[in-house]
């Protein structure tokens, strides 16, 4: 089987799974609390500046874990936007979000950096990750983000390429244990509320 007529497969397969989660899980931009419990799961990733940052050096802090792609046309931007106003309304140096590339061939660190910066991002208090494919697969699957891809033919129905075009809005928040607290589905989420809900984690153990 070429590499093609595999990736046609893979797609085929993600397309009969992948979409019908993803419409769960975006819920056509309605937004979806959960309080949950136990561990997150570790992982380490390189930042906006080439170094290396694992979920375990935020130990001691609230730690706010999404997943966005730079090049994403609605979602991405409007929640980073959105977390951007909840960083600056929570001036808290034990408050520190994390932003996920679910696309590391196409966001390097300079394009991380760059995203970062369109949005004011406070670097000090936000990382934007990327790393090997295998590594954000891993990280993808550790915390359960379904992707849709799509397939780019040429005029001959060839595959020329595979592309992201949605993934699952999802972000995770963790206590200063390392312990999932909260789950928020969909880009239309109520700042208000987050920020009721990161500023009791931040007064636990003070």
């Amino acid at each position: 089987m070429t590499i093609f007529l595999r990736h046609l497969a893979v797609l085929s397969l993600l397309v009969s799974i992948v979409v019908p989660a993803l419409t769960e899980a975006n819920g056509k931009g309605k937004w979806l609390r959960k309080e949950v419990s136990g561990p997150a799961r570790n992982f380490t990733l390189t930042d906006q500046d080439g170094q290396k940052v694992s979920l375990e050096d935020l130990r001691g802090k609230v730690a706010v874990v999404n997943f966005v792609f730079t090049y994403c046309p609605d979602g991405c931007p409007l929640t980073t936007a959105k977390w951007r106003g909840v960083q600056e309304a929570v001036k808290d140096d034990a408050l520190h979000i994390v932003s996920v590339s679910i696309d590391p061939d196409h966001d390097t660190p300079p394009v991380l950096r760059a995203f970062g910066n369109k949005f004011g991002a406070d670097f000090r208090r936000w990382s934007f990750l990327t790393g090997t494919t295998e590594d954000i697969e891993r990280v993808r699957a550790l915390y359960k983000i379904p992707l849709e891809r799509r397939a780019k033919r040429g005029p001959d129905g060839e595959i020329l390429a595979i592309s992201i075009v949605d993934h699952g809005l999802k972000t995770s928040v963790v206590d200063r244990q390392g312990m999932k607290r909260f789950e928020y589905w969909g880009q239309d989420f109520d700042p208000k509320v987050v920020i009721q809900d990161l500023t009791t984690l931040l007064a636990e153990g003070r």
